[in-house]
């Protein structure tokens, strides 16, 4: 299934088809402008205001649209189809009030968790991409808080384009924005598990919820043997 992302909910294909259309309107309209009589001019004059009406709308829409600035360098990306959900009721605010975290090799020295939840994005994030990483960190915190306390579980948003980060790309076999629990000794990884899932949720609050924290128990389970 193809579906448009969510940063600039296909007002960037839709922009791009209309500055077409507008392009070979002006051209017709000035080869041919000579022999039109009025009603084609009217017409014509008529319909490139309307494209050009169009295009300013899909720019504001482009500016307003999602969470995240600039161009969504995946416009249109294959997901898996999702079961029918209803409409999260978390508000939008939530989705997108994503704290800076600080650099992960820096953080990885300082303590030693059985798990590490890592959630690896790149710099241009789209709504989507923003969303699942905020429902994750609330699941987690939800139904892990005392392990997060008391340093059972890490919880590790990583850009992979900043520099340090690329080897992540490769160490996990990343081919998109990816939720991955990772098994920890003595600071350094000896199993991970890439919750591709996550993107089969997207608009299922409940959902992405339960599929985190049923993983994470599994995880947890085979680490500690409950």
């Amino acid at each position: 299934m193809i579906r448009c992302c969510e940063q600039c909910a296909g007002a960037y294909p839709i922009g791009m088809w209309l500055s077409a259309l507008l392009i070979c309107m002006l051209v017709i309209a000035w080869r041919r402008w000579r022999r039109m009589e009025w009603a084609g001019r009217a017409g014509m004059v008529a319909a490139c205001v309307a494209l050009l009406g169009g295009l300013i709308a899909t720019s504001y829409l482009r500016g307003t649209t999602g969470s995240a600035g600039g161009i969504c360098g995946t416009c249109f990306m294959a997901v898996s189809s999702a079961p029918a959900a209803t409409p999260s009721t978390q508000p939008i605010a939530a989705v997108v009030a994503v704290t800076s975290q600080p650099p992960v090799e820096s953080t990885l020295s300082e303590s030693s968790p059985d798990v590490t939840v890592f959630y690896f994005h790149r710099t241009v994030r789209c709504h989507s991409c923003l969303q699942i990483e905020e429902w994750a960190r609330q699941a987690i915190e939800t139904h892990f808080g005392g392990e997060l306390a008391g340093g059972v579980i890490a919880w590790r948003p990583v850009n992979i384009e900043e520099p340090g980060n690329e080897h992540f790309e490769k160490d996990y076999e990343l081919t998109t924005q990816s939720l991955v629990l990772v098994r920890m000794r003595d600071g350094q990884p000896t199993e991970w598990k890439n919750l591709k899932s996550v993107w089969e949720f997207l608009g299922d609050y409940a959902a992405m919820t339960e599929y985190v924290r049923s993983e994470l128990s599994a995880f947890l389970y085979n680490i500690n043997g409950m």
